[in-house]
Formats: structure tokens, C-alpha cells, sequence
């Protein structure tokens, strides 16, 4: 049973994994981040003498896009063709939801897996770019988690930004968004909120909501702010003919500089206090219904096998290696003999099973086996000339997996010359310090390469 839902923002990068003293490590050069303990599940301890080994599960990893959307993940196919298409729907509707603020929105990619271990293969992106990444794992509550995280990430990147208790109100209004044919229900009433503010009383003084730096966290109090949060939003949708407009007006104002308080009283007319009591008054009622919009947004695409790394690539990240212990050795297949140079390589005898040939990619990777897991693929992106929307998807992987090849290949060879510098052999060491760094993508390594190309008595490594 897959854990209960978390999710986890990130955003696109990639790192050198380098030892101490600028060495990168041997046969090894993919950077990646553990994910840590969050995304650690435990498993029931089998008592001796218990029933056989249960069949592994394959970690079958597969992508799909609609629109500036792309979901990948171990998921089944429905929850993530669902997924997809309710995060294509959204970023579709907020411009109409809220006139006047997210325009340009950026490209959203989602990891959703069905274990969290499967998440923790992939490290996750360590620095800003250009795209929302998000990453969950587990049930239902994944998915509304995945609905709240890219609605707040999108709010911010509005321009003008959403005070951060609209991007949080408009996150929870969303999550119980639903898409079905050509219309999208919007605005169902979320009982545990109306449960916290029939049971809270009226704030007193300045609202609290309006001046929290942050409505996250698991206590009592910032569930009461998400659940007013939320009341302020669906009232200003629902009870409001321009609500949604006085909504980005109040954004536009705070991005002018104007102070808080005066930019809400130019935007809605009234104060904080008065407006917050007629949200909480509106959702105790719970006379609101929902809204039906109509949905023109692209439907999602055709469900398409992926490796590991191709997933990887996807999200800015790098994959991890590992597989569970128990997976069967016998499983893969036995190595090439090593051959002559001049041999030729010959080509691997491929299954008509695209998933599972895909996934024999992925176990020769965590088996350090990156070069024949290369030509399998490369073997498999060649066979599906008669699916030209399979090989394409497959050429994304093929580059990935080359990309991992080439760099591992790079990190032999600056470790090749660092041995020779240490032998005292600088002249045979020299030109495979300038090939790396004229290669290398990866930056780390190659600023070493260049290093020691440029001063190789500045310390033996």
C-alpha cells in the first residue's frame, strides 16, 4: 500500500558529485541529492521461515503531456493521464479564474509515484530555472497535494505575484477541482474548513491571515488560516460579480508598493476585518454551489514508456542507483565477454515488450552497466520505426542515457590523469585534462579539468 501523500517542490539543476579535495569519484560521476529520510517507508520485517520471496514489482516509469503540463511517474496510467489532465485544466482556467494576473505561466513537470522509494532514485533539482517542478507520492491525497503545490507555485510567479493568503486560498478553492468531458467543476465546499470556522471564533484586532508571512505547517492555527484563506477566495468568486478582478487588482497594488491595508481597501471596498467576516459568514452558511466553466484545454497525450533517466532528465535531476535487494540477479542478462577493439558490437536481441525492454534499461543502469544499457536502448529507439510518436519519445532517453555514458566515460578519464600527474608523467597527463574540460558538460568537472590543464603543480590529488 503506497504511503499517505506528501509532496515536494523543486526546481531545475544538476551537480558534480566530487571528493574531497576535487577528485571526482571513480567509475562514478552523476551528481545526486538524497532525498533523506521524508521519502523512507517502512516494510513489515519477514519472520524466519516465512513464505517465499514475493514477486518484485517492475518500476515501470512513464510520462504524459497536456499542454504546458508533462506528469511522469510510476502511477498507474489512469491516475496519471488524470493527473495531467486536471493540472493541463487548471493552468488553462487561471487567467479567467483570476483577470489580470497569470499571464505568462511557466512549464509545469510533475513526478508522481506509486512508492516513495521510487522517488528516491531520482535526485531532485538543486537550483532555480525556468520551470515548476513538483514531485508526490502515495493515494488521493498526492493528488490534491500536487493541485495545491502548482496552484501556490503559480500564484507566486504571477505577475504581479498573489499575496501569499490568496495563493494559498486559491489552492485550497482548486483542490477539490474536478474535470469531466468539456466542463470543470470548481468551488465544492470543503467540510473541514467550514468544521474550523464554525467552530473558531471571530479574530480579534488585524486578522491574522493578512499578515502571515506563511500559511503553511500542521498545527491548529495554520489549518484555521488555510481554512479562512480559502473562505476569503471562494467568497470573493462566488458572492462577487468581479471578485476575481478585485483579486488581481489588490495584486497590482502591492506590486505598485502600496501598503497592505490601503491596497485591499482600494481593491475590495472594505477592510480586511469586514471582509474576512463575510467570507467566514458565507462558507458556515454553505448555501454557495459549485461552478461549471467550460474546459478548452488540450487533452492529455498518449501514455509513453520512459527510463529512470529520461525521468530524471525530465525533472532537472540525476538518477540514483539501487534497486531493492531482492531483486533476482538472474534477472539480467550476463555481460558481454570482453572482446577485441575491433570487434564489433553486437546488437542485443530485443523483446516486442517496450515496458519491459525499458525496464532492463533501468537495471543495467543500477548494475553500473551504463554502456550496454546504451546500446539496448539505442537498439529499441531504432526497432519502433513503425511507431514514429514511441520513437520520438524514446529519443528523449536515448540522449539521457548517452548524456550519463559520456560523463561517466569523462570522470575515468580525468581520474586516468590525475594518476598519471601523480606518477610524474605531466606531459601524458596534460592533454587528457584539456579533453575533459573541452567535453565535459557538467561544470564542476570540468572547471577541475581545467584547473589542472591550466596549473598542474597547484597540488596533487
Amino acid at each position: 500500500m503506497a504511503a499517505p501523500g506528501f509532496i515536494l517542490a523543486a526546481v531545475d539543476g544538476r551537480i558534480a558529485r566530487v571528493r574531497k579535495g576535487g577528485r571526482p569519484g571513480p567509475g562514478r560521476g552523476r551528481g545526486r541529492r538524497a532525498l533523506g529520510p521524508v521519502l523512507a517507508i517502512l516494510l513489515p520485517a519477514l519472520a524466519e521461515g516465512a513464505a517465499p520471496r514475493p514477486a518484485v514489482v517492475r518500476e515501470s516509469w512513464r510520462k504524459v503531456e497536456a499542454g504546458p503540463v508533462t506528469v511522469v511517474g510510476t502511477a498507474s496510467d489512469p491516475r496519471l493521464v488524470e493527473t495531467a489532465a486536471t493540472l493541463g485544466t487548471l493552468v488553462a482556467l487561471l487567467p479567467g479564474i483570476v483577470p489580470g494576473a497569470f499571464g505568462s505561466r511557466p512549464p509545469l513537470v510533475v513526478a508522481l509515484a506509486h512508492e516513495p522509494e521510487h522517488l528516491s532514485r531520482i535526485s531532485l533539482p538543486s537550483r532555480e530555472g525556468g520551470r515548476i517542478v513538483l514531485a508526490a507520492a502515495g493515494g488521493e491525497e498526492a493528488r490534491e497535494a500536487l493541485v495545491r503545490a502548482a496552484v501556490v507555485a503559480l500564484a507566486r510567479r504571477s505577475r504581479p505575484a498573489l499575496p501569499e493568503w490568496a495563493a494559498t486560498g486559491l489552492a485550497e478553492y482548486l483542490s477539490t477541482a474536478s474535470v469531466s468531458g468539456a466542463r470543470a467543476t470548481l468551488g465544492r465546499l470543503v467540510p473541514q474548513h467550514v468544521s474550523l470556522l464554525r467552530a473558531a471564533g471571530p479574530p480579534a484586532g488585524r486578522p491574522a491571515l493578512f499578515v502571515a508571512p506563511s500559511l503553511a505547517g500542521d498545527g491548529p492555527a495554520a489549518a484555521l488560516l488555510r481554512a479562512e484563506a480559502w473562505a476569503a477566495v471562494h467568497y470573493l468568486l462566488h458572492a462577487l460579480p468581479d471578485g476575481g478582478e478585485r483579486l488581481a487588482r489588490h495584486a497590482a497594488l502591492l506590486g505598485e508598493g502600496r501598503d497592505a491595508e490601503s491596497a485591499f481597501a482600494e481593491a475590495f471596498g472594505e477592510t480586511e476585518r469586514s471582509l474576512l467576516l463575510r467570507a467566514r459568514a458565507h462558507a458556515v452558511a454553505g448555501r454557495s454551489l459549485a461552478r461549471f466553466l467550460p474546459v478548452a484545454s488540450a487533452p492529455p497525450g498518449r501514455v509513453l514508456p520512459l527510463t529512470r533517466t529520461g525521468a530524471a532528465g525530465l525533472l532537472g535531476g540525476a538518477v540514483a542507483r539501487g534497486r531493492p535487494a531482492e531483486e533476482p540477479a538472474a534477472s539480467l542478462p550476463e555481460p558481454p565477454a570482453p572482446s577485441s577493439p575491433a570487434a564489433r558490437r553486437p546488437s542485443p536481441t530485443l523483446s516486442r515488450d517496450v515496458p519491459a525492454e525499458v525496464d532492463l534499461v533501468n537495471r543495467l543502469i543500477d548494475a553500473g552497466r551504463e554502456e550496454e544499457a546504451l546500446a539496448r536502448l539505442e537498439a529499441l529507439h531504432a526497432s519502433l520505426g513503425r511507431d514514429p510518436e514511441m520513437q520520438r519519445a524514446l529519443g528523449w532517453d536515448v540522449a539521457e542515457v548517452r548524456r550519463v555514458v559520456v560523463h561517466n566515460r569523462l570522470v575515468r578519464r580525468y581520474n586516468d590523469a590525475i594518476a598519471l600527474l601523480n606518477a610524474g608523467r605531466l606531459a601524458e597527463a596534460l592533454p587528457i585534462f584539456r579533453e575533459v574540460a573541452e567535453k565535459a558538460e557538467d561544470p564542476g568537472l570540468r572547471r577541475l579539468a581545467w584547473e589542472r590543464a591550466t596549473a598542474p603543480d597547484g597540488g596533487r590529488r
